[in-house]
């Protein structure tokens, strides 16, 4: 064989007898003679290797390379470490080439000092059905401009996505070998559609590059092939890798913003791909082939799973029993957690991965001529250092729960984001927690302050803010991994100032989780955007005034100086319900929860009520206070009047001791129903009568208790 190899081509062999020939004959006839054929027999259990052994004999520049059964990428990657040509080429072994392609395309990548070169392919139907059923692939390997100028490789990108003619194919481009082994690029392992990451890892880092319009390629479509069967756990497994391999590759590369916002669309595209694969698979399926995944990737492509098929369903009517049954079945996955923490692999890996980004509410699936997906651009661009949500979490003595809020919050789908802890003087291990994380993740930012409360946390944590948005979560939960590209992306989109979703709670003494369906009454949340004037008399009956279940818009905050009061407890309250009664645009992500809320557990803030018991009516005093000094007051009034009364009555049943519940009925009694002026309403106007009864009845005892107490004295 001729030491001056030009071109190296790459044929993974797998099952392949009836073609084989074919493909490596058509190598061994190209016009280019300083060739290699590699073939790489990837433990074929059919006749191809003899057929390729056979064609061996006559021509030396076959190079055959045996291994174990490890998938195509693996064979390529073998056939790589094989090769000596300047260039390489990737043969699907089905496939075949014209005889003159090397030799016209080694001519341009030479003439016009090229990294990589272009080019497209025919398809040809190895039946009238196959054709018929999938005549989309006619024209698809076709590009309908030419790019006969030489580009960088994020120039071609650009311009072939604004045509829609970028095709990730590894068979319909020949780069040169030095350009792959430079920037350490091959073949993710294990994974189907692995093309999507090889030719964006590629595409990202040549120089001189450019496209032939020119089928040198013959693509053959069979009933077989990856193309023509491409739904299943394994090809949305395949479509989730790239997805997040290819962010990882980009990590740290300075690009244009016009290359991200195409990549950005391209990255979203790899996830709906994911999502189509999801089409018609079984509840059984789903369980049957995730048990296949890699062990550090099961648990976090299992959520993501569970989550699309809810998405897709609903947690509504008739499907709402099913899909928690596939959720608690799913989710059973999380169980592996601890074990998983205890064994070597967690050492060296993770156990939730990064997991799509960019997804949700951007794209709208259409029909035109068969499925194919149209992308609506909202001017969002992939730059790593723009912080899109800061999650502001308040920290004391929560080591309990923290490693898990934290694990749950730093692998959300969304990596754009900051997690501010703020520290508020614990005296256990949560500081050395949160400094064990922020060593782990750059986004981790930990600020440290004089035990003062969570109220003034949150607002220490708004000092320090970068994001465009605000999210509040507390240090003993934890959350869906795509609860803040859910929610940022819906708020962008309609330019929300305040974003409202769902939430569960998990009994700790019991283990049991419930929809908390007070927290976000999906019902009766108006669909799109809707301000407190829609809804003015149930804008606080449709949730309740805990931060974490909305997302706040950082300028919204700033311009209207919204603070948290420094309550023991109910110091949201004034910051939640002051921002919804004066946001003009408000949003909502419906669907399944995205966070879980632990209770009775006895050490959260909820717990500790009974020790300041009427924090709740300071806080409801000052929200009064607020809204007639901002003008909004007399719109939500009778909004504000049943919440107040509601949420009145729950504290004092909920006062935790008896010497609590005096202290909270004699403050209602004399300071905060004539405060809240419900003299003036009649039975009407309460939404609950049983409260106004139940208000009523509090005073006649009071009545009561005063004339016996008058008697005794006069007595």
């Amino acid at each position: 064989m001729e030491d001056n190899v030009k071109v190296s081509v790459i044929v993974p062999i797998y099952n392949v007898e009836k073609y084989i020939r074919e493909c490596v004959e058509s190598v061994l006839k190209q016009t280019l003679k300083e060739i290699e054929v590699i073939c790489v027999n990837d433990g074929t259990p059919d006749g191809s290797m003899s057929i390729v052994e056979e064609l061996s004999k006559a021509d030396e520049r076959i190079v055959i390379v045996n291994k174990e059964n490890g998938g195509l990428s693996s064979a390529r990657n073998a056939g790589l470490q094989h090769a000596k040509g300047e260039f390489i080429h990737f043969l699907d072994s089905d496939d075949y080439l014209i005889p003159e392609a090397l030799e016209e395309l080694y001519g341009y990548v030479k003439e016009k000092r090229l990294d990589n070169i272009y080019f497209d392919a025919h398809s040809f139907f190895e039946t009238e059905e196959i054709h018929q059923a999938q005549k989309s692939y006619e024209t698809y390997y076709q590009r309908n401009a030419s790019y006969d100028s030489v580009y960088s490789g994020t120039e071609i990108f650009v311009e072939m996505r604004k045509n829609k003619d970028f095709k990730p194919s590894a068979c319909l481009q020949m780069p040169k070998r030095s350009l792959l082994l430079e920037n350490q690029i091959s073949f993710y392992e294990g994974i189907l559609h692995e093309d999507n990451l090889f030719s964006l890892q590629v595409v990202s880092v040549e120089k001189r590059v450019m496209h032939v319009k020119k089928d040198y390629y013959m693509r053959r479509v069979h009933e077989n092939s990856i193309m023509t069967t491409g739904k299943g756990i394994r090809n949305a497994y395949g479509y989730f890798v790239c997805n997040q391999e290819i962010l990882r590759f980009m990590e740290n590369k300075v690009m244009s913003d016009e290359f991200m916002e195409f990549m950005e669309e391209y990255l979203i595209n790899l996830h709906y791909s994911a999502i189509h694969s999801l089409a018609h698979i079984t509840k059984k399926e789903i369980l049957e082939e995730l048990a296949e995944i890699p062990a550090n990737q099961k648990i976090g492509f299992g959520l993501w799973v569970y989550g699309e098929m809810v998405r897709q369903n609903g947690i509504r009517s008739a499907a709402q029993a099913e899909n928690r049954k596939l959720r608690n079945e799913i989710g059973a996955l999380r169980a592996e957690v601890e074990d998983y923490k205890t064994s070597e692999s967690y050492r060296v890996g993770k156990i939730i991965t990064y997991i799509p980004r960019r997804i949700y509410g951007i794209a709208r699936l259409l029909k035109e001529k068969g499925i194919h997906y149209a992308w609506y651009r909202f001017g969002l661009k992939l730059t790593r250092n723009r912080v899109r949500v800061s999650v502001i979490i308040p920290v004391y003595n929560a080591s309990k729960y923290l490693r898990i809020c934290l694990d749950t919050i730093l692998n959300q789908t969304l990596s754009q984001i900051e997690v501010i802890c703020v520290n508020d003087g614990s005296t256990d291990e949560s500081l050395q927690i949160l400094e064990e994380y922020q060593k782990r993740d750059k986004r981790v930012v930990i600020i440290n302050q004089e035990n003062s409360g969570a109220g003034a946390a949150r607002n220490n944590g708004i000092a320090h803010a970068k994001g465009e948005y605000l999210l509040f979560l507390d240090a003993d939960d934890t959350f869906f991994p795509e609860l803040c590209n859910l929610i940022y992306y819906q708020s962008k989109r309609n330019k929300a100032q305040v974003c409202l979703f769902p939430a569960e709670r998990h009994d700790m003494q019991t283990g049991k989780f419930e929809p908390m369906g007070w927290v976000f009454r999906e019902n009766e949340i108006p669909d799109g955007v809707f301000s407190a004037g829609d809804i003015k008399d149930k804008i606080y009956q449709v949730t309740t005034g805990c931060p974490w279940s909305k997302l706040f818009s950082h300028k919204f905050v700033l311009e209207n100086n919204l603070q948290f009061q420094s309550l023991k407890n109910a110091n949201d309250v004034l910051f939640v319900r002051t921002a919804c009664a004066l946001a003009d645009r408000i949003t909502s992500v419906k669907g399944q929860p995205l966070v879980t809320y632990r209770y009775n557990d006895g050490d959260n803030t909820q717990s500790q009520k009974k020790k300041a018991p009427i924090e709740f009516y300071k806080a409801f005093k000052a929200l009064k206070e607020q809204l007639k000094a901002r003008g909004r007051f007399e719109l939500v009034e009778q909004s504000y009047v049943n919440m107040v009364v509601t949420e009145s009555l729950f504290n004092l049943r909920t006062a935790g001791t008896e010497e609590a519940r005096q202290v909270v009925k004699k403050t209602l009694l004399e300071e905060a129903f004539p405060f809240f002026e419900l003299e003036k309403f009649e039975i009407e106007y309460f939404y609950n009568p049983d409260n106004y009864k139940e208000y009523c009845k509090l005073l006649e005892e009071n009545v009561i208790e005063k004339s016996s107490e008058g008697d005794t004295l006069n007595g």
